[in-house]
């Protein structure tokens, strides 16, 4: 940051004060040396302006709450209920536009005079204060003189609104006297006036009008009315014009068209910096006061210790400015401390930032070197080229962050750090390092190492098998990128592939070469699906029938089995010894041996052999039946309405495929891999909550096992690579 000028003062000062400054002169001024603001000549301008509107508005206040007090005084066929409804009307209104509502401080005007005061004249007729005679005069009259009344007060409350706020924005030292008299003066204004009109007569109704030439004790008593009609009337427009302006001020985000209004005529002639770069300057210690901050670019500029952004011009083209509480937090002053969804580019903070929240925020470019930034939330923000510097961020909830190469964490303080975020309970969770701190430069290693990574988000319907492939045909194929698979997370409806690759890899190549190679080889995968589709259906037919046919002989075993044992008067023991199973007595006598085979021929009736094929010993089965078992399982995961079965159902498919045809793989492994395989189909088909998730790591681990035994160019372990990330993903083990 160009700072220097803070050892160096000039020393002069130098006046800017109503100038527009040029881009040459900016490095070579010292702002705390500079006048900023507006001109003697603008703040004249502005003071005149703001006499004229109060004389306007107080005069016409004037006049039109003397009308009304004197139509309430005295009444002439129904006007005075008329008059009340009036007032209420205009009482409404105010208090609507107090609340800096103009839509419905209009539909009060229009509705109320156009629609209420007609309804109340036929009410009248209906009670005979009106003559029938009179009933349409009464209706177009009352809602022409309500509608004159009623935009008159609105015209007053504006006027003294804009005429206050030119006063708070251009008089920034005196303003409050200055306001003082000038609304001081609007009361004594529009009494006067009241107070004079109503002795004139112009205003008499009727009634009024024929005391008034018999009477002369009217006259000083309709003054009286004028002037409290005229100064009541001015005392609700100065409370809702104060009202408006309080409102205003505190609002979330300054877009009010009467106040810009009166910014675009304040500053007019103030200090203009309007689409230049300002970026790096120090503005430290400054007043904003009627100063155009409409730059192009504000990158790093200091605004610490700054004062009077409310009477500054400022927009939201670089960064959130037309926001207050960014103006506070720039100016090392924050009344809040949640900024999500804000724009903060290029922002240049300090001090205590303890606790602050700026999920989905955009830093991009921010300096916060040596900012307290303990327990803070950047979930989902963008900290790209942010300068980190020997900052705290200690406690800080990092999820889904998004950094590069150009973002500093030098010299970076942070103990332990959190990985997601309840919104349920409103607490950081996933604290990591789970039991101990980050030792020195630990995290900054940490967030180096992922600068070799980008997250691709995928928004329909993934491809585990086309993935896989992908990063098997990168890892045998490319290695200019050096891309590889780093992780797999589902979030909503959304895939987030992490991948890794070389240093020097834009972000636009990983994107490039990763959408075409999915694209090519999903549409390859989804056209050999289609061709093998039937033969894939028959199999699975077969494979079913199979395996009935062997549960009904397990079942007839069984039976006999039971019926053996149920007779027999002693004690029966069931022993085994490799592929044959043995009835003992008590004595040890053997009674039977049964040899049973899987293939053949059922015959459960002669208690001798029962024959159906190969051998099954015990639970140890043959690998054509545990492939049928793990077939019908998979099968059975693809119908289950469980989210991302599918997925599941088809990385599972292609480890069992590799598995069989790893020739290198002994039988026994083989069995061991497959009835992993089932474990994880098992687990699959079970509610997230409900899976045991020890057992899926277990199965998950023995995979990995299995194919280290193998080398490391066979089918098996390039399956198994690509594959135990999408497994861990989908199986919540990640």
């Amino acid at each position: 940051m160009n700072q220097s000028s803070q050892s160096t003062p000039a020393p002069y000062s130098t006046n800017l004060r109503g100038q527009r400054v040029s881009q040459a002169i900016l490095s070579q001024l010292d702002f705390s040396q500079c006048l900023l603001g507006l001109s003697v000549t603008s703040r004249i301008g502005v003071l005149a302006l703001s006499l004229l509107l109060s004389f306007l508005g107080g005069t016409i206040a004037g006049i039109a709450g003397a009308k009304l007090a004197l139509d309430l005084a005295f009444d002439f066929q129904g006007w005075r209920y008329l008059t009340i409804a009036i007032t209420v009307i205009t009482l409404t209104m105010l208090l609507y536009w107090a609340r800096t509502q103009f839509l419905w401080s209009t539909l009060v005007t229009l509705l109320g005079c156009w629609l209420g005061l007609p309804l109340l004249t036929l009410g009248l007729r209906l009670l005979g204060l009106v003559p029938p005679a009179e009933v349409g005069p009464f209706v177009v009259v009352s809602a022409l003189i309500g509608t004159l009344l009623t935009t008159a007060a609105s015209l007053s409350v504006v006027g003294l609104s804009l005429a206050n706020w030119l006063f708070v924005i251009s008089f920034q030292k005196h303003f409050r006297w200055l306001r003082g008299l000038l609304l001081g003066s609007f009361i004594a204004l529009s009494s006067a006036v009241g107070l004079i009109r109503s002795a004139t007569g112009d205003m008499d109704n009727q009634a009024l009008s024929l005391i008034r030439q018999s009477q002369e004790w009217v006259t000083p008593f309709t003054q009286l009315l004028g002037w409290l009609g005229g100064s009541l009337l001015a005392m609700g427009i100065v409370w809702s014009a104060l009202q408006f302006l309080e409102l205003t001020l505190r609002a979330e985000r300054q877009t009010n068209i009467l106040i810009a209004v009166g910014r675009v005529i304040a500053n007019f002639g103030g200090t203009s910096f309007r689409n230049l770069d300002l970026s790096h300057l120090n503005f430290s210690g400054t007043s904003l006061a009627n100063v155009d901050l409409r730059a192009k670019k504000l990158y790093r500029t200091c605004f610490l210790g700054t004062a009077g952004w409310e009477a500054a011009t400022v927009d939201s083209c670089y960064l959130d400015l037309d926001y207050p509480k960014v103006q506070t937090l720039l100016s090392g002053q924050p009344t809040e401390k949640t900024f999500c969804r804000m724009n903060l580019r290029g922002a240049y903070l300090r001090g205590d930032l303890q606790g602050f929240d700026f999920t989905e925020a955009t830093l991009d470019g921010a300096d916060l070197r040596g900012v307290n930034l303990r327990y803070s939330k950047f979930v989902r923000t963008l900290v790209t080229d942010v300068d980190f510097t020997q900052a705290d961020l200690t406690g800080c909830c990092l999820k889904d962050w998004s950094f590069n190469h150009q973002t500093r964490f030098e010299g970076v303080i942070c103990d332990y750090m959190y990985r997601d975020y309840d919104h349920e309970n409103s607490r950081p969770i996933q604290r990591y390092p789970l039991e101990r701190n980050f030792e020195p430069g630990e995290f900054e290693a940490i967030v180096r190492k992922l600068e070799t990574s980008y997250e691709l988000v995928f928004d329909q319907q993934l491809d585990p098998i086309s993935l896989s492939f992908m990063f098997e045909k990168f890892r045998l194929e490319d290695e200019s990128l050096g891309l590889e698979l780093q992780g797999l997370e589902q979030r909503g409806e959304f895939w987030i592939v992490k991948v890794g690759h070389r240093e020097g890899v834009s972000r636009q190549q990983v994107v490039e070469q990763v959408n075409e190679t999915y694209e090519d080889l999903r549409d390859l995968f989804e056209a050999r699906y289609q061709l093998a589709l039937e033969a894939k259906e028959g199999e699975i037919a077969r494979l079913s029938s199979y395996y009935q046919v062997l549960m009904d002989v397990q079942q007839q075993f069984l039976q006999k089995m039971v019926e053996r044992t149920g007779s027999s008067a002693e004690n029966v023991i069931l022993q085994g010894e490799g592929h044959r199973i043995y009835f003992t007595n008590q004595i040890g006598e053997i009674m039977e041996n049964q040899n049973i085979s899987a293939g053949g021929n059922v015959d459960a009736s002669t208690g001798a052999k029962i024959t159906v094929g190969g051998d099954v010993t015990g639970s140890t089965l043959n690998l054509g039946t545990i492939s049928g078992q793990v077939t019908n399982l998979l099968q059975q995961l693809k119908d289950s309405p469980v989210q991302g079965s599918t997925n599941l159902a088809e990385i599972l498919t292609s480890l069992q495929t590799a598995i069989q045809e790893e020739q290198t793989l002994p039988d026994e492994k083989k069995q061991e891999a497959l009835e992993a395989v089932a474990t994880l189909a098992e687990e699959g088909k079970k509610p997230s909550e409900n899976r045991v998730a020890k057992l899926c790591s277990l199965a998950v681990n023995a995979l990995k096992g299995i194919a280290s035994t193998v080398s490391d160019t066979s089918k098996l372990v390039g399956v198994v690579n690509t594959s135990l990330p999408f497994l861990k993903g989908l199986l919540g083990l990640v």
